[in-house]
């Protein structure tokens, strides 16, 4: 048998977060996964944050002169200013991780333009996982046609192989002129699949037929890999038992205050981390990468509005619950729906009972539905294809 080709891969996904934990833990779990199958895997560093077109002025003009809008921005200012200088005070050290776990594109590429420009040579581009495909926060597709052409990977050689893996919409509808963007584009994919099920349809309808189903790529890897990580650095341990917290910058029907209460009534304390620039008045832990790993697998419980802790508490055989989003990113529920849903777990979604939500969980269940997920994917079958062409 001819020996298999080690394939350059470039991966498209989100990296430059300085304190969401799951957005770089599912960016080096996909690039080991494949690096530990033998291939030349590396992340693309494009940053996306500033590639969209900038609201014309009169629209920001009549904003501005609307109260509640005008509340709304400065409130925002506000808290962006709080949060990066928190950030300077509490350096949690995601460059550290990015630089010692994850193999980088020499280039970081600030724009589409950039990418099309002077593209990253590989011989497959892979985009995902994460939320690269969450075009809900934008209402027409002047504003976000950059993202939408980097992100369906408009850019490099003909004949570079496209594919997604467990690409994330994060949302549950699609604009029509986004759709018509996108169709064009998604068409030139050798191979589309997407976390979670309603993914499927909205590939349907922006013209893929074949897109299948897979796991987040931290399900991918065992828990002994994280363990590895957290035991060849150097973190602070507790003292004492605790329920770890873990909450994110999105809007929940949630009062903390009933984590402390629950847990003073199990003499356990409270560890709490937030991410994704979340600021209020607790008292919070600015945990390593390795640090939070640890959190979440020595914790007694753990309460989450994040997709990616729920899966990594799935991982330790935590028993969790998770608050579920309201408002404008009630649709990103859907990530956690799929996930629990999955696992037969629908019931760790938080009702205001974590007495009832904490009872005990199959992880028999659970653990063989990883084996599953870790001897089926299909993903793997696509990568062996790969090899043999």
């Amino acid at each position: 048998m001819a020996e298999s080709k080690k394939i350059k891969i470039g991966i498209l996904t989100f990296w430059w977060s300085n304190d969401n934990y799951g957005q770089l833990l599912q960016c080096y779990a996909l690039q080991k996964y494949l690096r530990d199958a033998g291939h030349d895997a590396f992340l693309i560093r494009y940053n996306s944050q500033n590639d969209f077109a900038r609201t014309p002025f009169f629209i920001r003009l009549l904003k501005a002169l609307n109260p509640i809008l005008l509340c709304k921005y400065l409130n925002h200012k506000v808290n962006s200013k709080k949060s990066i200088e928190e950030a300077k005070l509490h350096n949690r050290h995601f460059d550290n991780f990015r630089n010692k776990y994850i193999v980088q594109s020499e280039k970081i590429y600030s724009s589409y333009s950039e990418l099309k420009e002077n593209p990253p040579e590989a011989d497959v581009y892979i985009v995902g996982s994460d939320q690269v495909w969450n075009l809900s926060f934008y209402k027409n597709v002047k504003k976000c046609r950059n993202l939408i052409h980097a992100y369906f990977l408009d850019f490099g050689k003909p004949e570079t192989k496209r594919m997604s893996y467990a690409a994330s919409w994060s949302c549950s509808d699609l604009c029509t002129d986004v759709i018509e963007e996108i169709r064009p584009l998604i068409a030139k994919f050798d191979y589309v699949s997407v976390r979670e099920k309603n993914g499927i349809e909205l590939c349907k309808r922006c013209g893929y037929e074949k897109t299948e189903l897979v796991p987040d790529p931290t399900l991918l890897l065992s828990a002994e890999n994280y363990r590895k990580i957290y035991s060849e650095n150097k973190i602070n341990i507790p003292h004492k038992p605790y329920l770890f917290l873990y909450m994110l910058n999105n809007a929940c029907d949630f009062d903390i205050d009933n984590v402390y209460d629950f847990a003073a009534k199990k003499n356990l304390d409270v560890i709490y981390v937030s991410g994704n620039s979340k600021i209020d008045s607790y008292t919070k832990t600015f945990a390593t990468i390795p640090e939070w790993l640890y959190l979440v697998d020595n914790a007694e419980y753990v309460v989450t509005n994040s997709f990616h802790c729920c899966v990594f508490s799935l991982i330790f055989k935590k028993k969790f619950c998770v608050v579920p989003l309201m408002g404008k990113v009630f649709s990103m529920n859907v990530r956690i729906d799929s996930l629990l849903e999955d696992f037969g777990l629908k019931n760790r979604i938080f009702s205001g009972d974590f007495e009832k939500l904490f009872s005990s969980v199959d992880f028999e269940k659970v653990n063989k539905r990883f084996e599953e997920i870790r001897k089926c994917s299909p993903f793997v079958e696509w990568i062996k294809k790969m090899e043999e062409k």
